[in-house]
């Protein structure tokens, strides 16, 4: 009898979602679903352990509020991709490729945006990261081994800015689309750089820390010296600062490694005892530098622009530790990617880049430039309210 009248409230419950679907009711975002993504390093790397990692993926609304912070044109792009896409389908077996830098738990939002690409254009994306110890040398044999296994799209981080040149070129000759995120691989022969540009992100941290720090000695900490982010976001801090009263003393290196950001944090307040701030240029330096200043009893004193809105930094945000953050829109970095590759897959690259021209920029128009949020204490409520909406925790 039970069953019968389970049953029987199954098939209400199924009746009300037809009838609600029916008269246009505008849907709510479903309940989270727990997915796991398999993140390996290499199969060319022996003794290679899987990492894996759950994700929170809930459904992307229909509609969404009016927000400062929702990049419109990205979701245009989308679109239009979507619009060139339809009735076309890919070669048999396609699979394509988003490689990272390191884990952390800033690639979380990617990996949420490469899932729903993935399920959206009905390709295997396989989303893969770096564990070091070696990171650049594992990433290299990584996108070696994906070209040997003949994927039709690989889009990475760069660790080194000139390293991957020869592996590209090698893709390329192998019938492999090659494009960046987050981190260039310039001059070199990829098709597109997806990403903001981390110069004029550099030159917004050193904005903020103008308006929130004022003058005096600021410190960096960064976890890749030869990465093309690092450099150019380093360089738009120092543009800025000259000729004002603030000044980057010193850039510590951490190779991706959050104890030795802790380390480089805690050692700076001792090299610096009159030390105004710190600019954190990678998402688990923020939180490094956060917890040397809570530490040091010194909140509110040692002021912190930090990049990126990793969990534990926005924590540190409503806690009054950091001041700014520095968002890129990782989520985009996923999520994009996966439509270029099928695009560029399908259509081929000169008339994707061509549809997507008005969007590029830099020199000969080699970034889709994703944009830069600049998120403060009086702006943070609403820039969370934007991650919730497309339920993702942090970018």
């Amino acid at each position: 009898m039970k069953n019968v009248k389970l049953v029987i409230v199954l098939a209400a419950l199924v009746a009300v979602i037809g009838v609600l679907i029916a008269c246009g009711t505008p849907p709510t975002p479903a309940a989270p679903v727990v997915q796991t993504v398999v993140v390996e390093a290499t199969k060319l790397v022996e003794a290679t352990k899987i990492v894996e990692k759950e994700v929170v993926i809930t459904p992307t609304p229909a509609a969404m509020a009016p927000n400062p912070y929702r990049p419109t044109t990205l979701i245009e792009i989308v679109g239009k991709l979507q619009e060139a896409l339809k009735g076309k389908s890919p070669p048999a077996g396609a699979r394509y490729a988003f490689v990272t830098n390191n884990l952390s738990p800033f690639w979380t939002a990617a990996a949420i945006g490469v899932q729903r690409s993935s399920a959206e254009i009905g390709v295997p994306v396989v989303f893969q990261a770096p564990t070091g110890p070696d990171f650049l040398s594992q990433q290299l044999s990584m996108l070696e081994g994906m070209i040997n296994d003949k994927y039709n799209a690989i889009t990475f981080s760069a660790i080194d800015r000139n390293a991957p040149a020869p592996i590209i070129k090698k893709g390329l000759e192998q019938g492999t689309l090659m494009l960046t995120m987050d981190s260039d691989a310039t001059n070199s022969e990829r098709a597109l750089y997806i990403g903001m540009s981390d110069y004029d992100a550099g030159k917004a941290a050193a904005e903020a820390a103008k308006k929130i720090i004022g003058k005096g000695k600021v410190v960096g900490l960064v976890g890749f010296a030869t990465a093309q982010n690092a450099q150019d976001r380093i360089a738009g801090v120092n543009d800025v600062f000259k000729g004002t009263d603030l000044e980057l003393v010193e850039v510590l290196l951490d190779d991706v490694k959050p104890d030795v950001a802790l380390s480089n944090a805690q050692t700076a307040m001792q090299k610096y005892p009159d030390l105004a701030g710190f600019i954190t240029f990678y998402s688990y330096d923020g939180p490094a530098a956060c917890q040397a200043i809570k530490q040091a009893g010194k909140t509110g004193t040692i002021k912190l622009v930090a990049f990126d809105a990793e969990p534990e930094t926005q924590r540190c945000m409503a806690e009054g530790v950091a001041q700014a953050m520095i968002g890129q829109r990782v989520y985009f970095y996923g999520y994009l990617s996966g439509y270029v590759m099928h695009a560029m897959t399908i259509l081929g690259k000169d008339e994707v880049l061509k549809m997507l021209e008005p969007y590029r920029d830099g020199d000969n128009k080699f970034r889709l430039n994703t944009g830069i949020d600049v998120i403060y204490a009086d702006s943070f409520p609403q820039y969370k309210e934007y991650l919730n909406s497309i339920g993702i925790p942090s970018q």
